[in-house]
């Protein structure tokens, strides 16, 4: 059942699991768990409603900037399906170096490896409506000849996929889901205010519409999946004035580690005509190979992980363009066409990232947020070695020529945009020393409150996360589902 919370009478509500947040992690975790134990009562809760927030809504995430500026208002949505409603779509499985974490770098890495994850990525295709789950450049190759270069498995240059979702649009898609499912209500206008904790426990949270009464929810799991921003925002919320020297909601890394994937353009490839690393029909559904390190440059240190797309130029340069095909330049023979390389940096956890509260308050009562975002300075000189890289296995191959057109600056580094990723600023591990969160989301000193969101995410890669949130909402809900009425995760 979907409802409007200003309809409902002003009496509690109670709920086995209460889901904060109604984009791609909350109605998945919600829906499964639903499904999987049809004696449970589950509750999920959206602040905004159907459609596009208005000004008044989205005025309740304004946040105050530090000097690298950042789109944090316009980034989100507050609305059923939240930002699913202006995501582009774009999926890939993480690759298996984004679970390590290099030597020289001083933060941990992800609390299990690619093969927690697997189990569940089929389902996550199915919720983002990818019929597709094969990741193979080469076999995609074989399809389409010449769409990809003929790189050796031991070029330092590899190659990547990513697929598409429609893109699934969570709040329309699965809305008859959410109204048919009988022992779940979903809430619309349901704004979370605070979390009452007693102990190791949350006991309640209040919500309430933006003008209207509030209500009291009881439950024995709560799960907050409100996005990367806002899931941190009620988690300092609830810390209030306490100290950030213990562990779980107490843990000096929350709110630290903020990340989110940006690009750069480095410069001009000159290769072989026809290549196709943009995004193009495969038997009809949308693909995208691109160019990445080889995993062992990434492990020996060589490279942090970085994709880049190559864009083919209507209008090549005489000169290079002259180059392409004569064999005494060390060319193959054939046609050659210059692209514009856009590359996806992988960011590096930086400690001084953060984000915090300031004492404003919005019209719901909590703190406002303040957001310092760092770039971390290993991250696009790394993105310019590897597209230096590229160059140079090229020019070996014979199949091109590299032109940097960028230097790295502190001007080049002011400019970039973020992508919008929230990533990083709940971070779980295996030890409650490490993190927020333990490997399944939960807040180390909180007995039944859970994280779904890719704040979770302490290492990030260059795929979108969506992917991934789901395959491990998914998984939440698998291990939520297997419990008892009434135990404690």
């Amino acid at each position: 059942m979907i409802d409007d919370i200003a309809r409902l009478p002003t009496a509690d509500l109670a709920a086995d699991v209460c889901v904060v947040g109604a984009g791609p992690a909350g109605i998945t975790l919600a829906l499964e768990l639903a499904r999987r134990r049809p004696d449970w009562r589950v509750l999920l809760l959206e602040g905004g409603g159907r459609s596009t927030p208005d000004e008044r809504e989205l005025e309740l995430y304004r946040a105050e900037v530090g000097p690298q500026r950042y789109a944090i208002e316009a980034s989100r949505r507050r609305m059923l399906g939240g930002t699913s409603g202006h995501w582009g779509g774009w999926c890939k499985p993480f690759d298996a170096t984004d679970f390590e974490v290099p030597s020289a770098w001083s933060t941990p890495g992800w609390p299990f490896g690619p093969e927690t994850i697997a189990p569940y990525l089929d389902a996550a295709h199915r919720w983002l409506e990818i019929p597709a789950t094969d990741y193979d450049v080469a076999a995609l190759s074989q399809r389409h000849p010449g769409a990809c270069l003929a790189l050796p498995d031991d070029a330092a240059v590899a190659q990547r996929l990513f697929r598409f979702s429609p893109p699934t649009r969570f709040g329309t898609r699965y809305e008859d889901d959410l109204h048919r499912q009988s022992n779940l209500t979903c809430l619309l206008h349901a704004n979370l205010v605070a979390l009452r904790r007693e102990g190791d426990r949350i006991v309640s949270a209040t919500v309430k519409p933006l003008d209207g009464a509030t209500r009291t929810v009881r439950a024995t799991q709560f799960v907050l999946a409100l996005g990367g921003l806002e899931t941190t925002r009620h988690l300092l919320n609830l810390r209030g004035a306490g100290s950030d020297d213990g562990v779980g909601l107490h843990s000096p890394h929350l709110g630290r580690g903020f990340a989110d994937h940006y690009g750069v353009r480095p410069g001009l490839l000159l290769a072989p005509a026809g290549l196709r690393y943009g995004r193009f029909g495969d038997d009809g559904v949308p693909v995208m190979p691109v160019l990445a390190p080889h995993a062992d440059r990434i492990r020996d240190g060589s490279f942090q992980n970085v994709c880049m797309m190559l864009d083919p130029q209507p209008k090549p340069e005489p000169l290079l363009a002259r180059y392409g095909g004569q064999r005494a330049l060390g060319f193959s023979p054939g046609e050659y066409w210059h692209y514009a390389v856009q590359a996806i940096v992988e960011p590096r956890p930086h400690e001084d990232s953060r984000v915090t509260l300031v004492d404003e308050r919005c019209a719901l009562g909590l703190r406002r947020l303040r957001l310092d975002w760092h770039l971390h300075e290993s991250d696009i000189a790394s993105a310019l070695a590897f597209f230096d890289e590229t160059g140079r296995t090229l020019a070996r191959l014979g199949l091109g020529r590299s032109r940097r057109t960028v230097q790295d600056s502190p001007a080049l580094r002011a400019g970039v945009l973020g992508a919008n990723h929230h990533l990083g600023t709940v971070r779980f591990a295996r030890d409650e020393r490490d993190g927020v969160a333990d490997p399944h989301g939960r807040i180390f000193d909180l007995s039944n409150l859970h994280v779904a969101s890719s704040a979770l995410f302490p290492r990030h890669g260059y795929s979108n996360p969506t992917l991934t949130l789901v395959a491990l909402s998914v998984r939440m809900a698998e291990r939520l589902a297997g419990q008892t009425a009434g135990e404690t995760a």
